[in-house]
């Protein structure tokens, strides 16, 4: 069988319920994925596995196939810049606006969950008790293995490594037997986690004031990132905070949002209905 069916086959599906894109000249990044199915399912090659989803997909089948599709990549603090302008100006701006020294705040994408945790810890060093107790956070992911990740909070030595600030290892974590490191109750309590698929899933309306989502919508075209952008706009509450990957931006869509840079960082704001006629809105046209 011609090998160029199997990669295309997987390559449609994937992006079918990810929107994760594999044009052809990107199929050999599909050999790693389709390698490890061969493992899972304890068949002898690829063209088996074809012959598997093929013949029928199982539940399980569709969990492991998205699972392994999706890049994972994820640090501690990545960037940095990102979590100092939340906490120096994004949410001193929201907590300006309200009675309570709190705010509703959403990870989309936040794999295995060293991002969401960045939140809490730079909130709770940076802001103070009384608005890290007030937080309500949210974080969702499509991939069920990078979920239940997270809900441990168990990261191995190099985890805690990569970009996780000595001081912080030692105020949030416990090291385990093992010689994992355990992120504390404190944090993991805080977060609901849960499974969200950018694509096909339903959107609050109204919800945050802060939403975060990194290094995720580069993996879409740009049909997908105009739907999920649209979804994230009316997420957040007027004069809520989107706050993308440094390599992502609004390009190709119309969305009511003001565009400024605070600690070198791009940041969204969605412009209140009652004020879209005094203030300048994005409308970058040209496409990505």
């Amino acid at each position: 069988m011609d090998s160029e069916i199997v990669y295309k086959f997987f390559a449609d599906y994937i992006y079918k319920n990810t929107g994760i894109v594999y044009v052809k000249a990107d199929y050999y990044r599909l050999d790693m994925r389709l390698n490890a199915m061969v493992r899972e399912l304890k068949v002898d090659s690829p063209k088996e596995v074809y012959e598997l989803y093929k013949k029928n997909i199982t539940k399980e089948m569709h969990t492991l196939i998205v699972d392994l599709a999706t890049n994972n990549e994820t640090y501690f603090m990545r960037d940095k810049k990102p979590f100092k302008a939340l906490t120096k100006a994004v949410l001193p701006r929201v907590l300006e606006k309200k009675s309570i020294k709190g705010s509703n705040i959403w990870c989309a994408g936040c794999s295995t969950g060293q991002e969401v945790y960045s939140i809490l810890m730079s909130i709770d060093k940076d802001c103070g008790k009384e608005v890290f107790n007030n937080v309500k956070i949210d974080a969702s992911d499509i991939s069920t293995n990078a979920l239940s990740k997270a809900k441990n909070g168990n990261y191995n030595g190099l985890e805690v490594q990569r970009g996780l600030p000595a001081t912080n290892l030692v105020q949030y974590f416990s090291q385990v037997d093992d010689g994992t490191w355990n992120i504390s109750n404190d944090l993991k309590g805080k977060i609901n986690f849960f499974q969200h698929n950018l694509l096909v899933d339903p959107f609050p309306k109204n919800k945050y004031e802060i939403l975060f989502c990194r290094n995720v919508l580069i993996y879409q075209d740009i049909e997908n990132k105009k739907t999920i952008l649209e979804n994230f706009f009316h997420a957040l509450v007027p004069g809520g905070f989107l706050i993308l990957g440094s390599g992502e931006s609004l390009i190709g869509t119309n969305l009511a949002f003001k565009q400024e840079q605070i600690e070198e960082t791009i940041i969204y704001e969605k412009i209140d209905e009652k004020a879209l006629k005094s203030l300048p809105v994005t409308k970058i046209e040209s496409a990505c």
